[in-house]
C-alpha cells in the first residue's frame, strides 16, 4: 500500500467506528492494513494511521482490541529493525580500510601512505599544548591548492581537525587538503555558497570538543575524506549525541501513534490580537474541582493564544 491507500483506510476506519459498523467490519480494515502495511516511521507520521489503530486497542470488541494491539507492536518492531539495519550499514561504510585489509588498517597512516593523497611536507612542530593547537600555533602554511580562497578553506579544516590531537601537522594537513579537494569536486569545482556552508558544516562538526572520536577516525583514516564530506550532520553526531536523538525518534514515534484530544473550533470567540473569529479550544480542569474549567485558545488566523476560565 502507498501513502494515499493507507490514508482511505485510514478515513473509512474513523468513518465506521463514528457510524458504529460491526466488528467484523473494522477487523477486515485491519486485516487489509496488517498485510499490505510496510511501516515505516515516514508512513506513520505522513498517515496518522498509527493515531488511528491506537484507537482500537480499547474497542470495546475484543477481536478488535487483540488484532489492533497485536499491529501497533509490529510496526513498531518494524520501524526499529529498519533503523538498526540503516545504522550497521552506515558503520560499514564508515570502515571500508580495516574490512579489506586488517594488517594495513593497523598501520600508523602518514601523508604518504593515504590512498590517493600526495604528501605534504613542511618545517612545522606541533604546539604544546594539543587542546590549543591550530594553524598559527602549528606554524602551518596551508597553501596548498594554488587558489587563494581554498587555501583559506584548508585552513579552516585543519584548525578543526588539530584540536586535541597528537598527530604530526604534516599528517593534519595531508588530511585537511584531502578533505576540501574531496568537498571541492562534490560541488563540481565551484567555490559557490554550497560548497562554503558545507565546509562550514564540517569545521563546526569536527571542532566540537565533546566528540573527538569524529576528528581521531577522520586523522587515523578509519571514516575517509570522501566518506566524511557527504556525511550528513546526524551520522558526525558522537555516540552521546546519536542516543539521545534516537532517544527522541522513538519519543515522537510513540506520540505519532497516540491520539491527540481533538480541538472544537467556534465562531463566536475572537480573536484579540487579529480579530478573527476563527478559534480552535480545549478545556482543563486546572484548579479545584469546585471550581470553572480552564478554556485554552488559539486563533487558527494568527496562531495566538490565550487562556481564561
Amino acid at each position: 500500500m502507498d501513502a494515499k491507500d493507507v490514508m482511505t483506510h485510514v478515513s473509512n476506519i474513523d468513518k465506521a467506528v463514528r457510524d458504529k459498523l460491526p466488528a467484523d467490519h473494522l477487523i477486515d480494515l485491519l486485516k487489509a492494513l496488517q498485510s499490505g502495511v510496510v511501516a515505516t516511521e515516514k508512513l506513520l507520521r505522513e498517515t496518522k494511521v498509527g493515531m488511528s489503530v491506537n484507537k482500537l486497542r480499547a474497542n470495546s470488541d475484543k477481536n478488535v482490541a487483540e488484532l489492533a494491539k497485536e499491529i501497533v507492536t509490529k510496526w513498531k518492531n518494524d520501524v526499529h529493525l529498519a533503523k538498526n539495519k540503516a545504522s550497521s550499514a552506515r558503520a560499514a561504510a564508515d570502515k571500508p580500510r580495516s574490512a579489506a585489509s586488517p594488517t594495513t588498517s593497523q598501520r600508523p597512516i602518514t601523508p604518504d601512505t593515504r590512498a590517493g593523497s600526495k604528501p605534504v611536507q613542511s618545517n612545522a612542530k606541533a604546539a604544546s599544548d594539543p587542546m590549543q593547537r591550530n594553524k598559527s600555533a602549528d606554524n602551518v602554511n596551508c597553501s596548498v591548492t594554488g587558489d587563494k580562497a581554498r587555501d583559506s578553506m584548508v585552513g579552516i579544516l585543519y584548525d578543526a581537525l588539530c584540536i586535541g590531537s597528537n598527530a604530526s601537522p604534516d599528517l593534519i594537513l595531508s588530511v585537511a587538503k584531502d578533505l576540501e579537494n574531496a568537498v571541492f569536486a562534490n560541488y563540481k569545482r565551484k567555490i559557490d555558497p554550497m560548497y562554503k556552508r558545507r565546509i562550514q558544516a564540517l569545521f563546526l562538526n569536527l571542532k566540537n570538543k565533546s566528540n573527538p572520536n569524529l576528528r581521531a577516525r577522520v586523522i587515523s583514516g578509519d571514516i575517509s575524506t570522501a566518506r566524511l564530506a557527504t556525511m550528513e550532520t546526524k551520522e558526525m553526531a558522537s555516540e552521546e549525541m546519536k542516543k539521545e536523538n534516537e532517544r527522541l525518534e522513538q519519543e515522537n514515534l510513540r506520540e505519532s501513534m497516540v491520539a491527540k484530544a481533538e480541538k472544537s473550533i467556534s465562531d463566536q470567540l475572537q480573536c484579540g490580537k487579529c480579530g478573527k473569529k476563527r478559534v480552535s479550544y480545549t478545556q482543563a480542569q486546572t484548579r479545584s474541582a469546585d471550581e470553572p474549567m480552564t478554556t485554552f485558545c488559539t486563533c487558527e488566523n494568527c496562531g495566538h493564544m490565550w487562556k481564561f476560565s
